[in-house]
């Protein structure tokens, strides 16, 4: 069994080439720190997301256009590590990675279409320098630091994005100044009148906020929100630009092995890291200035498991979770958060067998379980996943060269903005391919 494929370099081309869930790219593997020493490879994953969608109506936009979108864009997974060894005890690895990103565009007219000009682009690289202690022939603890570089840039655009800006700025407004001893005025509230008014009659409408704050104030508040709506919908809606923000970020974990089986358990567990930024805003055509931003990368564990079933054959398993519900990104101006995702879960299982001296191979399947709502941010449209990667892996001297394919399905879901679901997502899938070529000198 000591000869036998090490399962570490098929598990981690088979996360490469799946499709991602949240902001998730690579899965921030540390299994490199396995390698053999004086080892280095490098790793392409290319994936090609199938997301489509249509607008549905709601009770705030009324009935939208017969807009189709498609806003699954492709990206490239990279990554590149290095391991050696300074003595018996002791050894180190090097690694390059995208841990995180978006990719989302909709198409569409945005004064005609729910979400029409919407887009997100969020770009991440992470240097990774990690040491491993070898306490014994079965225990080992590793750890190290991540420097992370991170910019973003977010449009939210279309008829409901434009009304619920518009609605949350106009609440925002109106609360310092509303008459002495009534509550405060919600965006719930407002959407409210604004939708009785545009779908049943406009007096039913002022009746809605009037009753509550007197004569005349739901005229007064739509006046303003009324230009702000129009102005975000001809306009390109709010746009957000985060320039490149820094920081290091920390991880610690531990492994047990039997090398004579190939069996060996390995956890790893990041830290939260606090990132500080600048952001430009606008709303349409009117500057928002730029302001600070702040936001963490999520603290998340990773389970990798392998072992011998069986001659020339092993079984493949690994675990992650994310925290990405405390990834809040809230800018100064529009003061609502860009991001909303739930915590992430990936599951893998698989086999990996030895075929030759030369020929090895392995079937993986990946799941990400749905959440407990199908309601979902348009900039991340889908509600779990199932996958199954197929990959081979060919031997030659000193050299190891892999490749992989992943196809996907992606769990149903309806984007949701300001509370209303405004757009359906259903049967869509992702294709994704991988390489990766590993050298000993």
């Amino acid at each position: 069994m000591k000869k036998t494929l090490t399962g570490a370099t098929l598990l981690a081309l088979t996360a490469t080439t799946a499709y991602s869930a949240g902001l998730d790219r690579s899965g921030q593997s540390t299994s490199a720190i396995f390698a053999p020493n004086g080892s280095a490879s490098v790793s392409f994953g290319y994936v090609t997301p199938s997301v489509t969608g249509s607008d549905i109506a709601t009770a705030t936009t009324g009935a939208p256009g017969p807009e189709q979108y498609d806003v699954g864009e492709s990206y490239l997974v990279p990554a590149i590590s290095y391991t050696n060894a300074i003595n018996d005890k002791f050894s180190y690895s090097v690694m390059f990675d995208q841990p995180y990103g978006v990719d989302v565009s909709y198409g569409g007219n945005p004064g005609a279409n729910n979400l029409g000009g919407t887009r997100a682009d969020l770009n991440s690289q992470a240097l990774t320098f990690a040491g491993k202690y070898q306490i014994n022939g079965r225990f080992s603890v590793f750890g190290g630091v991540t420097v992370q570089r991170i910019n973003a840039e977010v449009v939210l655009s279309g008829r409901s994005y434009s009304t619920a800006i518009a609605t949350a700025g106009a609440v925002r407004q109106f609360n310092p100044i509303r008459p002495t001893g009534t509550p405060e005025l919600t965006s719930e509230l407002l959407g409210t009148a604004i939708a009785t008014a545009n779908n049943v009659n406009l007096a039913a409408g002022q009746a809605v906020v009037d009753g509550v704050y007197g004569l005349g104030t739901y005229d007064a508040i739509i006046a303003g929100w009324g230009t702000t709506e129009a102005n975000l919908r001809a306009n390109g809606g709010y746009q957000f630009d985060m320039k490149d923000t820094t920081e290091a970020n920390y991880f610690i974990g531990a492994a047990y092995e039997i090398p004579d089986i190939a069996l060996r358990f390995a956890a790893t567990y990041r830290f939260e890291t606090t990132h500080n930024s600048t952001a430009t805003e606008a709303f349409g055509a009117l500057a928002a200035g730029t302001n600070n931003v702040q936001f963490v990368t999520p603290q998340s564990l990773n389970l990798e498991f392998q072992t011998g079933i069986a001659q020339d054959t092993l079984l493949l398993a690994s675990y992650r979770w994310v925290e990405y519900s405390a990834v809040d990104i809230i800018p100064a101006a529009l003061g609502q958060d860009l991001v909303n995702l739930g915590d992430s879960e990936r599951y893998t299982l698989g086999v990996g067998r030895r075929f030759s001296d030369k020929f090895s191979g392995s079937a993986t399947m990946i799941f990400e379980p749905e959440g407990v709502d199908n309601t979902v941010s348009p900039l991340g449209p889908t509600n779990g996943m199932f996958g199954i990667s197929l990959a081979g892996q060919y031997t030659t001297d000193n050299m190891k060269i892999s490749g992989g394919i992943n196809y996907s399905w992606l769990g149903n879901a309806f984007a949701e903005v300001g509370g209303q679901s405004v757009a359906s997502f259903q049967d869509n899938t992702a294709l994704g391919v991988g390489f990766k070529a590993e050298m000993t000198f």
